[in-house]
């Protein structure tokens, strides 16, 4: 995707300097909620530098955002991730500043085109090592960011304090811009990228303690408490992986299919009051090739299952360009009237589930063959258009 002019880069970019100055104590906000709709969600990056003002026009739309960490990597300008996410996350908040941004963290692996990666490389008591071998654990990541260093990444510690801290800092100094309001902590649940394999017993538990700690902690920063529902007044969000997770109060399913396994995943979240982001698997390739019309099997799913700061989305982690980006938005699915449960889902003998909601939208979802229906209310308030690629 081609990305903005110059004059608008520098905008944008000088946005972000002043908030760093002039809100240096600002705390983040919560989402947009409403029964009304279906609310969804944008999560991915542009690599080739900040989105154009059309491609603004459309992520501007959806309440809440998040960049992804390969934000402006192959882009010419200067500087670390963390300055190309603010930037992006700046030019949003431009747009509306009530939508929710989201700065995109990975728990464990030190990505190697962050700031904090540099500082993290020449301190090597802070690294993890093999409890047999001795050696730093390197680990790769996502195959769609490329290049990597062939050796693997190195991997944060957290269960030294110092690096929990280092940690942490990278997030508040992010939302202390004043264009951000919270993080997304890939990789927090246990045993992500099978660190499990180069720990013993002992080593593994004050590991995934330490980051069960960094979670929380970040948490509670963001008014909220960790197991219990996401507050109404929360002043931020930490965004973990599952419903079992300690530390969290706010989730994202990343690999969101059409079937009672994710269901039952969703109701356990909603079930804790959690704040809920559910992404359509890209195993689902049609979710990405095909586009809003070919993904309500899986919106069927989630409707049957989701609650209150529940959001919906779908796409990869970096999109390619405009088009793709349009094709985001789902008028068809986002702008017709939904309403408040009447109830929470029912599921008969025969695998069939069904849930109703007070503006007249009724769902059906058949766990035998994983398809959906959904009979709505009434007619989206917005035409689609047709984005091509």
């Amino acid at each position: 995707m081609a990305p903005c002019t110059f004059h608008h880069a520098i905008k944008w970019l000088l946005y972000g300097c002043i908030a760093s100055h002039v809100l240096k104590k600002a705390q983040g906000i919560a989402p947009r909620w409403s029964w009304e709709t279906v609310m969804p969600f944008f999560h991915s990056c542009n690599e080739t530098g900040l989105w154009s003002d059309e491609a603004l026009d459309v992520i501007s739309k959806f309440p809440m955002v998040t960049v992804e960490k390969g934000q402006g990597f192959l882009s010419n300008s200067s500087g670390y991730a963390e300055d190309h996410i603010i930037a992006q996350l700046a030019a949003v908040k431009a747009r509306d500043p009530t939508i929710q941004t989201v700065f995109y963290m990975n728990s464990v692996l030190n990505w190697f085109f962050y700031a904090l990666a540099k500082e993290y490389e020449n301190i090597p008591a802070y690294w993890l090592y093999d409890s047999t071998t001795h050696k730093p654990v390197r680990s790769k990541g996502d195959r769609a960011f490329q290049p990597q260093p062939s050796e693997g990444m190195l991997v944060f510690n957290h269960a030294i304090p110092a690096v929990r801290s280092l940690w942490k800092d990278v997030c508040y100094n992010a939302v202390n811009s004043g264009v951000v309001d919270g993080c997304y902590a890939d990789a927090s649940d246990q045993d992500s990228h099978r660190t499990e394999n180069y720990l013993n017993a002992s080593d593994r538990a004050a590991f995934e303690a330490g980051k069960v700690i960094t979670s929380a902690d970040i948490t509670r920063k963001f008014g909220g408490e960790p197991g219990k529902p996401y507050p109404q007044n929360a002043t931020g969000v930490l965004i973990g992986k599952r419903p079992d997770q300690k530390g969290i109060n706010a989730i994202q399913i990343e690999d969101f299919e059409a079937n009672e396994e994710h269901i039952q995943i969703l109701l356990e979240a909603v079930a804790h009051g959690y704040l809920v982001q559910v992404h359509v698997s890209l195993k689902v390739e049609y979710s990405v090739t095909c586009g809003c019309s070919c993904i309500t099997n899986e919106l069927a799913a989630f409707l049957i299952g989701m609650g209150k700061y529940s959001y919906f989305g779908y796409g990869t982690w970096i999109s390619p360009n405009l088009a793709d980006v349009k094709s985001r938005w789902c008028p068809d699915f986002f702008t017709r009237p939904l309403g408040k449960p009447l109830g929470s889902s029912t599921r008969y003998a025969n695998g069939i589930w069904r849930r109703s909601f007070s503006l007249g939208t009724n769902v059906t979802f058949d766990a035998n063959t994983n398809k959906g229906t959904i009979d709505w209310a009434g007619p989206p308030a917005e035409v689609a258009t047709t984005a091509r690629y």
